[in-house]
């Protein structure tokens, strides 16, 4: 099951997420898709793919805290205020039993999303990747 185009905001402390540290975004990214019974399609592809922005020191060795945002399902560039008008879903990520847990904390919503609203839907650099990829495509047919 793919679901709609949507932006996942996750506040985590780096150091609860497991595996090498420089891919802590993907393995992010897989855990809550887990739990949200969905794949996660990291890999670019012009009919869709999702996306982590990565936070700086994201791969740090000390337990300090980060946003993470994630955008599942990009399919298109999207303005600004489009990206305002898909949903949002904000979670805390937190470690319980040996084990990452994503509580979802609605009353952070507006804040998140606020936070969130400079980045690029999909990645700037990915979505020119896909623009060239799909250049490429309409080339060989």
């Amino acid at each position: 099951m793919v679901m709609d185009s949507t932006r996942v905001i996750i506040y985590a402390c780096v150091t609860d997420i497991d595996g090498c540290p420089q891919r802590r975004h993907l393995q992010l990214g897989e855990d809550v898709s887990t739990m949200l019974g969905r794949p996660f399609r990291s890999t670019l592809d012009p009919t869709g793919y999702d996306h982590v922005h990565i936070p700086a020191d994201f791969d740090s060795e000390k337990p300090i805290k980060r946003w993470f945002i994630l955008d599942w399902n990009v399919t298109q560039v999207l303005s600004r205020d489009a990206v305002s008008e898909i949903p949002h879903q904000v979670y805390l990520a937190s470690r319980q039993n040996g084990k990452l847990t994503f509580i979802p904390r609605d009353h952070w919503a507006e804040k998140a999303k606020a936070r969130a609203a400079s980045y690029t839907w999909g990645g700037r650099q990915e979505q020119q990747m896909i623009g060239i990829m799909r250049s490429e495509n309409k080339e060989n047919e």
